[in-house]
C-alpha cells in the first residue's frame, strides 16, 4: 500500500510538472495561409470586340486565384487571337498569370508564338496587353520561318495588325530554297 501511494504521488507530481511546462511554452505561430478565392479546371475565356465579333480565346488546364490578390495563376496556358488579315496567332506556355487590374496576361516558362503561315517564335516570357492588342517580350527571342532563322534581344507583336518586330541586336540566317531547273 505504501508503494502504491508513493507511485500515485510521483504520478501526480509528474503530471503537474508536465502541465506547468506546457503552460509556460509560448505558442508557435505560422504564416497565415491565403484562402483560395477562385479555382477552375479547364478554363476557357472568350473575348468579343465592340461589334460582337470573336476577338480572342484563352484557355488553361488549371486556374487559381488566392484571396485578396488581383492575379490568377494559370497552367498550360494558350491564347488564340486573329489579326485584321484573318491570320490566327497562338501563344502557348506551361505557366502564366492573368491580372484583372490591368487587363494583361503573362505567359512564362518557355513561350511558343506561332502563326498559320509557318512562322514561330520562341522566348521565355511574353506579356499580352489585351486592350492594346500587343504582346511584348524583353527576353532573348528566336524566330523561325520556312527559309530563315533569326535571334533578337526582345519582341513586340501587334496582334491587331499582324506584325512582329524583333528588338535590340538581331542576327539572321537565310536558306535559299532548292529549285530544280
Amino acid at each position: 500500500m505504501k508503494w502504491s501511494i508513493a507511485f500515485a504521488l510521483i504520478g501526480v507530481v509528474t503530471l503537474l510538472a508536465v502541465f506547468a511546462r506546457v503552460d509556460s511554452e509560448s505558442p508557435t505561430s505560422s504564416a497565415p495561409q491565403a484562402l483560395v478565392e477562385v479555382e477552375i479546371d479547364q478554363l476557357v475565356l472568350t473575348r468579343y470586340d465592340s461589334e460582337g465579333n470573336k476577338l480572342e480565346q484563352s484557355s488553361a488546364t488549371h486556374a487559381i486565384r488566392l484571396e485578396n490578390q488581383s492575379t490568377t495563376d494559370l497552367s498550360e496556358l494558350e491564347v488564340r487571337r486573329r489579326d485584321r488579315q484573318g491570320q490566327e496567332w497562338i501563344l502557348a506556355s506551361p505557366n502564366g498569370t492573368s491580372d484583372a487590374s490591368n487587363d494583361t496576361v503573362k505567359l512564362e516558362g518557355g513561350v511558343v508564338v506561332s502563326r498559320a503561315d509557318g512562322v514561330s517564335l520562341l522566348t521565355e516570357t511574353v506579356v499580352v496587353d489585351i486592350a492594346a492588342g500587343r504582346a511584348t517580350s524583353t527576353d532573348r527571342t528566336q524566330l523561325t520561318s520556312n527559309q530563315s532563322l533569326s535571334a533578337s534581344d526582345g519582341l513586340v507583336i501587334d496582334l491587331e495588325q499582324g506584325t512582329a518586330e524583333l528588338l535590340g541586336q538581331v542576327r539572321s540566317t537565310y536558306q535559299r530554297s532548292q529549285q530544280t531547273p
